[in-house]
């Protein structure tokens, strides 16, 4: 590592400790976890739906071409044959290969992906780089949480529009459902319900960092099971920290373990004990990077079980207005405010000695410059007009060469 990514990294490690006040929350998913809820870390919960709305939900994002089945509602998927077998496919005879499951590491791996060669086989179907269509090769058997069972074939996706069919295994009730991505501007996905032939838009308008919901997991050993958990969105990741005596106060993260997989939470910050109930990690904390590159402490307060479905957490603003790092150097400063509004101004204040022959640089956590300037006197103003969302390192050099830095959040 470089040395100035080692400051960035020193720099967010301190920035982390800075301890401030528990908000305590908490979400209900309902009898046997039968919803599912959308939650800001900012804004609390900002959506529910019944997990029993849908049974495939296709990737609607720009550049999306996939589809997720819903594993926690019961629903299993099997790879049949080709395309041309759509009208003969049949339980009889058929000799059941293996289900295909989403990952849960990666939104875009899902179970319709499986089988994929990660290049222009999709799992689903194959990509003409001429055309620029992904067209099927592959029928499916899809078997609902009631077992019966329906016959699948995503058929294409072009110009942003899937094509999805379906129908009984005797061929009765055969649809075909158009559904165009376009339809669902900064959603990840369009719900289908095969049972009631319809297309639904089940996520909140309002921005989200996680989702809680039951669904499948690689339990170990290719062994899949039912679980309730949070699954992160594909613009916030996370780094669990364990050994805590006090989860909400101690540890510190590091900038470069933070994860971007989307079960980097997950399900496991508790565990079931028989006769005793779920037992919680109670030394465990996550370190979070929500959609606007702001930061908190999550600790994982309670949970009943599928009862009520009721999850208890706590979480800790790490970026918040008086989140003021002080460096040890002799040219110590402030920030203010921080965060910062996009298209406003940050304060930069001098608490040190001297006050001239000064270089203020910002930078994005890629290393990239995005401000350089001379500046003097006890205070300074610096405008952000410049700067997008999200978090940014302030590196401040005085004329004999010392140093200080200080991240900033724009949101």
């Amino acid at each position: 590592m470089n040395k100035f990514y080692s400051l960035i990294l020193v720099t967010l490690t301190s920035f982390s400790s800075y301890a401030q006040d528990v908000a305590y929350d908490s979400v209900s998913l309902g009898a046997d976890n039968a919803n599912m809820v959308w939650y800001s870390l900012s804004n609390g919960e900002v959506g529910t739906a019944a997990l029993a709305d849908w049974h495939i939900a296709l990737d609607v994002r720009p550049m999306g071409s996939t589809a997720r089945i819903n594993g926690g509602l019961g629903v299993q998927l099997f790879e049949y044959g080709t395309l041309d077998q759509w009208e003969t496919a049949s339980l009889e005879g058929w000799e059941m290969s293996e289900p295909q499951y989403n990952d849960q590491t990666d939104w875009s791996n899902a179970a319709f992906s499986q089988g994929g060669d990660g290049m222009f086989d999709f799992g689903w179907g194959v990509y003409d780089v001429i055309t620029h269509v992904v067209t099927s090769d592959r029928t499916y058997l899809l078997q609902l949480a009631d077992e019966s069972w329906k016959k699948v074939a995503l058929l294409s996706l072009e110009s942003g529009e899937y094509q999805l069919q379906f129908a009984n295994l005797d061929g009765s009730a055969e649809t075909i459902l158009n559904i165009n991505k376009s339809d669902y501007p900064g959603k990840l996905f369009a719900y289908c319900n095969l049972e009631t032939q319809t297309v639904t838009d089940l996520e909140p308008a309002e921005p989200w960092d996680f989702v809680f919901l039951k669904y499948l997991e690689d339990v170990g050993n290719g062994n899949y099971y039912a679980v309730a958990g949070v699954l992160n969105h594909p613009a916030v990741s996370a780094q669990e920290v364990n050994g805590l005596a006090d989860p909400f106060q101690d540890g510190n993260y590091s900038f470069d373990s933070f994860s971007m997989e989307t079960n980097a939470i997950g399900h496991d910050w508790k565990t079931y004990v028989p006769q005793q109930g779920y037992v919680l990690e109670n030394e465990r904390c996550y370190f979070v990077a929500d959609q606007d590159s702001a930061f908190w402490r999550v600790v994982f307060t309670e949970f009943e079980g599928s009862a009520t479905g009721n999850i208890g957490f706590g979480k800790v603003s790490l970026t918040g207005a008086n989140a003021v790092i002080e460096t040890t150097a002799d040219d110590l400063f402030v920030l203010y405010p921080n965060p910062v509004a996009l298209q406003g101004s940050v304060n930069l204040q001098w608490k040190g000695r001297t006050t001239s022959n000064h270089e203020v640089a910002i930078y994005g956590l890629d290393g990239t410059l995005k401000f350089r300037r001379s500046i003097s006197g006890q205070m300074t103003q610096i405008s952000l007009e410049s700067l997008s969302k999200g978090m940014y390192i302030v590196r401040v050099t005085n004329g004999n060469g010392g140093l200080t830095t200080e991240p900033l959040i724009v949101q």
